[in-house]
């Protein structure tokens, strides 16, 4: 998708009458599986206090009175002050902390081909190349196209047999609402948070800093994707999704 070349002001008066500029916006990838709306297509979501703001606003609407986004519409999103760093995006509500662009797999798969990117996405999508390259992508297997090869059969059957193990639970978690699924279970292990997608207590972890988070349940990944190594994302077979994720989606690819 082409940068939109447009003279914008980067500065907006706010209620009190003192001028605010744009935020340096970071990026940031996730596919959540089932929770990522839109079927995880090409998208951005952000936080909510970025919409209607000079970083997040409805086209048409002016950089003095930026309007907001709707969801599931396109958005123009600037990654900076520059005219340059903006492009439309198709917006589909909000995700990350604030001062994050999240963006699915299909959105880079889709955008870092194209030419006369804004330079925060285009040095992303180099980055991306870099570390499929840098951490062997190009090269390793992938068993989501090879899941009969000797080092693949066995990571895919286990993930197969722990998506269609925890199936029947997030379809019961779903069906009587994460709240009344919750109230009934004597294992608070087995309780569910964020839509029936994670578990309720954080069971990942920790990592090096002690940090714990929330799992990633299985059978919250769509058909035909795998929750990672660690419970954080949704892997897809894509060496972009696998290198921006690494290590989580590094199981799905192993080494030849």
């Amino acid at each position: 998708m082409k940068t939109i070349s447009i003279l914008l002001a980067f500065f907006f008066l706010s209620l009190s009458g003192k001028l605010v500029s744009a935020a340096e916006m970071s990026l940031t990838i996730y596919d959540d599986g089932r929770s990522c709306p839109g079927n995880c297509d090409a998208h951005v979501v952000f936080h909510k206090s970025h919409n209607g703001t000079v970083n997040a606003f409805a086209p048409g609407s002016s950089a003095d009175n930026p309007e907001k986004c709707t969801n599931g519409q396109t958005c123009m999103i600037c990654f900076g002050e520059e005219p340059s760093s903006c492009m439309k995006a198709t917006f589909r509500g909000s995700g990350p902390p604030e001062g994050k662009f999240d963006f699915t797999p299909a959105f880079f798969r889709e955008q870092c081909d194209q030419a006369g990117l804004p330079s925060a996405l285009d040095n992303y999508c180099k980055g991306l190349r870099r570390k499929v390259a840098d951490k062997g992508y190009d090269m390793r297997l992938n068993c989501f196209d090879k899941s009969d090869h000797n080092k693949c059969v066995s990571v895919m059957a286990d993930a197969k047999k722990k998506y269609e193990a925890d199936l029947p639970i997030w379809e019961a978690c779903m069906r009587e609402g994460q709240r009344a699924f919750n109230a009934r279970q004597e294992d608070d292990t087995t309780r569910r948070k964020y839509d029936c997608a994670y578990s309720e207590l954080k069971l990942g972890g920790p990592n090096s800093s002690g940090v714990r988070w929330h799992l990633l349940q299985p059978a919250a990944c769509r058909p035909g994707t795998y929750v990672g190594r660690d419970g954080l994302d949704c892997c897809d077979g894509n060496s972009f999704t696998a290198a921006a994720l690494h290590p989580e989606c590094s199981v799905f690819h192993p080494r030849p």
